[in-house]
């Protein structure tokens, strides 16, 4: 046999032609579409025969990148570590996101996907749902370059710290052990994780990904609860997404979102978890205290929710906290090491006077005051006397959460600005009561409170500003747009707006919400209505000046 015949000549730029000659323009090597799904590839310029039939982008000479998760389908035993190359967003072709609308943006992809798990001809093996799910959370994971790694890493060491309602040991199992076949709800979680990491951007096509990231997990978050059962894992799914869109501004979808998680734990017997009898360390002891845990993320949030004012009179999705239901462990206590356990305090209700309140069970007893504000202002019980006993409760534990020895970040805790926006709405509510007498004490203690209140709120700001640098983002719950609202106030029944202290003021809550901005897109809107406020305020204060002069 003769030697193979070599072509000694250097390479021809991609798109050229040897002069002279009628021969088709042809790429030299195999797109980066057709060899992530194993297809032949005619290697046609400007594009392949594949990817136009499959409305792919069609890209050569792109530099080889590590795996990514999904970037290869197995029917029936699907792959979560993948080989090949990444594709661009969505595998849509660029045109076509600058003049489509998300919908069928988001139609495409899930196309996209669907095509990539089809059966192969002369396969007998069945297309599992798990496959399906798995192979559209791959796609949509992939698209836009992400690792599954590095979104586990980044959730775990940031929105974890506010929301720990997933034990990093069971999911760490399950990972790895998903390796090869993947459940559809386990998907599902990931996908939520990664919705929840991501940032707003300026750029309105990276903004416009994101709202398509959302739009594909609510889409395949409800396939799920269509298809497979109710499961722990689909309801921390749903938790993680209602915070998202709270934390967004979309309250209205997030209270939609949040009721259908208190039906899903319904389902699954979620109504009354306890904190686990099993042996220390053990997986049934793990997967109780999860149960606990999440439980406690669903009750959260739809108490949050729920104090947003436009979702003044509506019921919440869950049944009030009991004063004997038993507080959360802490992130870094939802573990089965035996070393960790070992320092594990005895477990307390929710009603408990606690000698050290931990993160997650500082924001429980709050959210439990919280929700005893609310109901004492649905049933009018706004009396002096509830004035007093509520507003001791609220200030004691408000003061035991910032004398912890975890330092300067109980200042800026979930539980400090839960225990802000109750006390505030409590003395808001009495100034408004008839059954307490204006010509009282009351009064006089109902103002000085809301001016503590307002006060307290720009002194976290002005704090906050100063050390911002040293903090990380990822790390911040993104309520502190609830609290800048109690702010207002301050704002906008000053007197003298040209006052050298209420422009620092205003200037520490305005760079506050911008920070915050960048992570969450509601302090955003707090800010574009406080500037509302004031300018409107101002307007009026100035209407009123020119009218006396004339």
């Amino acid at each position: 046999m003769g030697p193979a015949n070599v072509d000694l000549q250097p390479p021809k730029a991609i798109g050229t032609h040897t002069e002279g000659t009628d021969a088709p323009i042809r790429a030299l090597q195999v797109c980066s579409h057709c060899k992530s799904i194993k297809k032949g590839c005619d290697k046609k310029l400007p594009r392949c025969s594949q990817c136009i039939k499959r409305r792919a982008v069609c890209r050569y000479s792109e530099p080889s990148s590590p795996r990514r998760y999904g970037d290869e389908i197995v029917v029936a035993v699907p792959a979560i570590e993948p080989s090949g190359s990444s594709t661009s967003w969505t595998s849509i072709p660029k045109p076509i996101p600058t003049r489509s609308n998300p919908c069928i943006q988001l139609s495409m992809l899930l196309m996209n996907s669907i095509s990539d798990v089809m059966q192969p001809k002369g396969s007998s093996l069945p297309i599992s749902t798990d496959a399906v799910f798995h192979s559209q959370v791959c796609n949509i994971i992939r698209a836009d370059g992400q690792y599954v790694e590095d979104i586990v890493t980044k959730y775990f060491n940031g929105v974890h710290g506010w929301l720990p309602i997933i034990s990093k040991t069971r999911f760490y199992d399950m990972f790895r052990s998903s390796q090869t076949a993947p459940m559809a709800d386990f998907s599902i979680l990931l996908l939520a994780m990664r919705l929840i990491i991501q940032h707003p951007s300026p750029d309105p096509d990276d903004d416009r990904d994101r709202e398509i990231l959302y739009l594909a997990t609510k889409t395949l978050l409800a396939q799920a609860q269509s298809f497979t059962p109710s499961s722990l894992r689909l309801i921390q799914a749903g938790i993680i997404v209602a915070h998202y869109e709270q934390a967004n501004g979309m309250v209205d979808a997030g209270y939609v979102t949040i009721g259908t998680c208190a039906r899903m734990a319904i389902a699954i017997g979620m109504q009354n978890p306890k904190c686990s009898e099993a042996p220390l360390g053990s997986d049934s002891w793990t997967h109780d205290e999860e149960v606990l845990s999440t439980w406690w993320g669903l009750v959260i949030c739809d108490s949050i929710i729920a104090s947003n004012p436009r979702m003044a009179g509506r019921p919440l999705a869950w049944r009030p906290i009991r004063h004997n239901d038993y507080l959360p462990l802490e992130a870094d206590e939802l573990v089965s090491h035996a070393t960790k356990l070992m320092n594990l305090e005895p477990r307390y209700f929710v009603s408990s006077t606690l000698p050290r309140i931990g993160m997650f069970g500082g924001e429980a007893q709050a959210i439990y005051l919280l929700q005893k504000v609310r109901l004492a202002i649905n049933e009018r019980q706004v009396n002096a006397e509830t004035l007093m006993t509520l507003g001791r409760e609220l200030q004691n534990l408000l003061t035991a959460n910032m004398n912890q020895p975890t330092g300067r970040w109980c200042h800026y805790s979930p539980a400090t600005k839960i225990l802000i926006v109750a006390m505030y709405t409590l003395n808001r509510a009495a100034s408004n009561a008839t059954d307490i007498d204006h010509r009282s004490d009351c009064v006089g203690a109902i103002r000085v409170t809301l001016d503590t209140i307002t006060r307290m709120v720009i002194d976290i700001a002005h704090a906050f500003n100063k050390e911002c640098h040293t903090f990380d983002i990822e790390t911040f719950p993104p309520s502190v747009a609830d609290i800048v609202q109690c702010a207002q106030e301050h704002i906008l029944m000053c007197q003298d707006f040209g006052n050298e202290q209420w422009i620092q003021d205003f200037e520490a809550l305005r760079k506050m919400l911008q920070y915050f901005n960048k992570r969450w897109t509601l302090a955003g809107q707090e800010l574009c209505l406080l500037d509302n406020a004031v300018e409107s305020t101002m307007q009026k204060r100035q209407q009123a000046a020119f009218s006396r002069c004339t």
